[in-house]
């Protein structure tokens, strides 16, 4: 996986918990804080883990060249949450915090190989 791939990985990640207040956010860019972009985090995750479903990294690298990851790039935006966070003020650690409280259960929806590795930098993250 590539540093920009696993980088992105881990915002969207990070960016993964409901907001008290906040009404629904699954467009980073329309986040007004710091709990709402981690909102639309999550449901960029749950997006994710619906293409993924129960396919392998195998499958996913022939593919995508050798590139496991390469098909749900698009879903990431990963710019648009590192720049709404910038805007926003939101720090690495709040992101955190916040992610590993609401992110819990999600794992239960990583039916595959694929999505059990999309969801490990969180659990690194977490631990």
């Amino acid at each position: 996986m590539t540093k920009r791939l696993a980088l992105a990985l881990i915002l969207v990640l990070l960016a993964v918990a409901a907001a008290c207040g906040d009404d629904a956010v699954t467009d980073p860019r329309r986040a007004t804080s710091c709990g709402g972009l981690v909102e639309a985090g999550r449901a960029t995750a749950e997006a994710v883990l619906d293409v993924l479903g129960d396919r392998t990294v195998a499958d996913l690298e022939a593919v995508g060249d050798g590139r496991p990851f390469t098909e749900i790039e698009h879903i990431l935006q990963a710019e648009a949450f590192t720049e709404r966070a910038n805007a926003l003020g939101c720090g690495a650690a709040e992101l955190t915090r916040l992610a590993c409280t609401a992110y819990q259960g999600l794992s239960n929806q990583a039916r595959g190989e694929a999505a059990r590795e999309f969801l490990a930098p969180y659990f690194v993250a977490c631990d």
